[in-house]
């Protein structure tokens, strides 16, 4: 398999497929919940008017989104949304309930309510990704619960004398204010635990990667050859690592100027990167000097190796008026060999490589 540096196994889009694949699941499992609650609600004579109306529609609306997303009618973020309405006004639509189906202390009224009004912070917290969005939606949700709780109190106070539904819409609001209180802390925790992960990566990517060519460097490659040799002899495995550097590369830099030359590094990068393996590290040792790490790797695959790269160099021309060639020395890794005495060993090859007259390949023994 060839190496796809430039090509990220995660990203924005695919980030949104994966979101779009969780909605329509859960819009699946919404509908059987639904279905559930309506079906043991009737069988069990607790149903009130307020849901024999609205269990048929809240079923019609999550098999419409679902279809709607299905077939990519609107954007996921339209889905999201309506999830999130969809969801509230459910829930808040249960104040409405009428009299007549209430148990006298409103606990059959209310049980619901109590049980899923917790799944409203939640849809905030996934769909409104920022801690003012959530605040807002959060507060806006809690503040029509407290006018509709309230309202309804005060109705049935004048209507019959009874107030004990004030306690319980008391400690229910309570446990609804610390619901917003601990997810907004979570988001905004989320936050800097974001912002401060993705400046250690940063660091960690610049203390590791060259500069200017965007591959390993030095210091990569000295821990990536530790690494590596601790797995090779543990698992009992073969170890290569090839050496090359540019031909004549200092006529590039004397004739067409430094910038031509960068230019020409990236080049020979690039076109290295799409012949290595994803296992395989391709880093900058130095100047115009290149080093690959190859796990898995014997004396006779890194020569095999070493050949495609240096006819793959040659071939290609980063310059029209110049071709670019490239030396290359491979060692073997030996049981018990220290790091520095193999680089040593890939090194002399190299400089064989190069007393053969440029544009070769030498094996160490």
């Amino acid at each position: 398999m060839m190496q796809e540096n430039n090509k990220p196994t995660e990203s924005v889009e695919w980030l949104r497929a994966l979101e779009r694949r969780i909605y329509l699941w859960a819009l699946i499992v919404g509908v059987f919940i639904i279905l559930t609650g309506w079906v043991f609600k009737t069988y069990t004579g607790t149903v009130t008017l307020f849901e024999r109306d609205f269990f048929p529609i809240l079923t019609a609306l999550c098999l419409g989104l679902f279809i709607a997303l299905w077939r990519n009618w609107v954007s996921l973020v339209w889905i999201e949304l309506s999830l999130f309405a969809m969801t509230a006004l459910s829930l808040l639509g249960k104040f409405y309930v009428p009299e007549t189906a209430l148990a006298p202390d409103h606990l059959v009224a209310f049980s619901d309510l109590f049980y899923w009004v917790p799944l409203v912070y939640i849809l905030a917290f996934l769909i409104f990704r920022s801690h003012r969005r959530l605040l807002v939606s959060s507060l806006v949700f809690f503040a029509v619960s407290v006018i509709l709780g309230l309202t309804h109190s005060i109705m049935e106070w004048q209507s019959n004398g009874n107030v004990a539904d004030l306690d319980l819409l008391g400690r229910f609001y309570l446990a609804n204010a610390a619901y917003i209180v601990l997810l907004i802390l979570s988001v905004h925790l989320d936050e800097h635990y974001v912002r401060v992960r993705t400046l250690a990566e940063t660091m960690t990517h610049l203390a590791h990667t060259d500069s200017l060519i965007q591959i390993a460097n030095r210091r990569e490659l000295d821990e990536t050859i530790v690494r590596e040799i601790n797995r090779a002899t543990r698992h009992r495995q073969p170890l290569a690592i090839i050496m090359f550097d540019l031909d004549n590369f200092k006529q590039v830099n004397d004739t067409y100027g430094h910038a031509a030359g960068d230019y020409v590094l990236k080049e020979v990068a690039r076109t290295v990167r799409k012949l290595l393996r994803i296992p395989d590290l391709l880093g900058r040792w130095g100047g115009d000097e290149f080093l690959i790490v190859a796990p898995q790797t014997d004396s006779a695959q890194a020569r095999a190796l070493s050949e495609r790269l240096r006819q793959a160099i040659a071939a290609h021309h980063p310059l029209e008026h110049i071709g670019i060639t490239a030396s290359f020395g491979a060692a073997e890794y030996h049981p018990q060999e220290s790091p520095e005495d193999w680089l040593k060993r890939a090194d002399e090859a190299l400089y064989a490589a190069k007393q053969s007259g440029k544009n070769q390949m030498a094996m160490a023994a």
